[in-house]
């Protein structure tokens, strides 16, 4: 059976990037799990959850994914030396290494999209810099998919991209 680990900012996560993939995934069997930094996560609508696992905590030896949740709260993520190994364990082991929304932002400044084309929401219009800043090329679409790593524009592309990263697996 395959297996996805969602992870979540503790405090404003994009409720709906949360709620639609993994009711997307957990309908066609794939075991979903949560981490953060804290045992328990609240969206920026309130959509509360208890979190499997700190991050700490998690392995990419036993999923066959990682999705980054977006909204802006997984920025407290970008110098957390732990989520990006976690991240970089399942790039080495060729597992889909994916974001959506904001999340985007955080993989490019760990340098794990280097080289690689992606996409992520563009609130402030520097998206295309940052990108180039760390050597990735962001592309103006919704669902972006590059090898394993699979990026998403925000909240409207959320259905696209659980269905990208269900069909990545």
């Amino acid at each position: 059976m395959k297996s996805i680990l969602m992870i979540l900012a503790s405090k404003e996560f994009r409720d709906i990037e949360y709620i639609v993939p993994r009711a997307m995934w957990e309908q066609k069997g794939i075991t979903v799990k949560t981490a953060s930094i804290e045992k328990k996560s609240i969206g920026r609508f309130g959509y509360e959850v208890e979190n499997d696992f700190l991050i700490q905590e998690a392995s990419a030896d036993d999923f066959d994914a990682i999705f980054f949740v977006g909204g802006i709260g997984i920025l407290e993520l970008q110098d957390n030396q732990t989520a990006k190994d976690l991240a970089f364990e399942f790039a080495i082991q060729n597992k889909t290494v994916s974001a959506i929304c904001a999340a985007p932002r955080v993989l490019l400044h760990w340098g794990i999209l280097t080289d690689r084309k992606c996409t992520g929401h563009n609130w402030d219009n520097t998206m295309p810099a940052l990108a180039k800043k760390h050597e990735a090329e962001w592309i103006d679409t919704t669902v972006v998919m590059d090898d394993n790593f699979v990026t998403g524009y925000g909240p409207e592309a959320a259905e696209e991209t659980a269905l990208t990263i269900l069909e990545n697996l």
